[in-house]
């Protein structure tokens, strides 16, 4: 019996793995019935720094490097959206600095928590003077999440 269910996670394992990527009915693709998301979020850092400072940030997880981006104007953002993967490992951190400071952060990993102050799909971190605040949907507010370190 242990024959049998090791040659369907074979045959699992290659069509996940060799299935092209076609669109079917609203916007699901055949990857997706064969290595279905978790569920899909959407995370944005916004410059939030009123003393008109450039926010550079450089945010990447093991898979993906989003590179280098500089907003330059006060409220400028930039977001990416992704699906959780199977594992519940999905980890994207970003490199932030502005005049004055820097700061390695986290800004999305498989924690309750997270999901419930993300609101269950969309992480919003503003940079402000004293440090990086997430927006908690579940209270309404912004709240600090880590200081900035002095120097670049």
């Amino acid at each position: 019996m242990n024959h049998i269910k090791q040659f369907f996670l074979a045959i699992y394992i290659s069509l996940a793995l060799t299935c092209q990527d076609h669109v079917l009915a609203d916007r699901a693709t055949t990857k997706d019935i064969i290595v279905p998301k978790i569920s899909e979020w959407q995370v944005t850092v916004v410059n939030g720094l009123t003393t008109n400072e450039t926010l550079f940030i450089h945010c990447k997880s093991k898979e993906d490097d989003l590179g280098e981006i500089s907003l330059i104007r006060f409220r400028d953002r930039f977001s990416w959206n992704f699906g959780e993967n199977v594992l519940h490992s999905t980890l994207f951190w970003c490199y932030m600095s502005k005049d004055d400071g820097h700061m390695n952060v986290n800004v999305f990993w498989d924690d309750v928590i997270l999901f419930h102050r993300c609101g269950w799909k969309n992480c919003v971190w503003t940079a402000k003077t004293d440090g990086l605040y997430l927006w908690n949907y579940a209270s309404g507010e912004d709240v600090l999440s880590e200081k900035w370190e002095d120097g670049w």
